[in-house]
């Protein structure tokens, strides 16, 4: 089935929206912005990690998984550990205030 045919004819596996790696992938993301942790310059990250987690859910639905599959969720997971945790955001805010107050005094 080619791409045009895809549009014309939704994909079986699952539709957009409808897989556990992306709904979850959605979650963190929400996580991570509802805390100030990500910014615009975010914004690519987030977005391959959303269309990979969409292809993923596509991917691991059919019967055979395809190298392709394993190197794409290869590529997702380096992608998400590249985000900044909510932990790091919490540490630099710390240590930002430390060196405030340090150099208030």
């Amino acid at each position: 089935m080619t791409h045009y045919q895809d549009e014309l004819f939704p994909s079986v596996y699952n539709p957009a929206g409808d897989g556990a790696i992306e709904a979850a992938a959605a979650t963190t993301i929400k996580a991570l912005r509802e805390t100030g942790t990500l910014d615009p310059s975010h914004s690519l990250k987030v977005e391959l990690i959303m269309q990979g987690a969409r292809a993923l859910d596509r991917e691991l639905a059919k019967a055979k998984i395809t190298v392709a599959a394993t190197t794409l969720f290869s590529r997702v997971v380096d992608i998400a550990d590249g985000l900044p945790t909510v932990q790091e955001a919490m540490d630099d805010a710390f240590t930002r205030l430390v060196e405030a107050v340090e150099h208030a005094e």
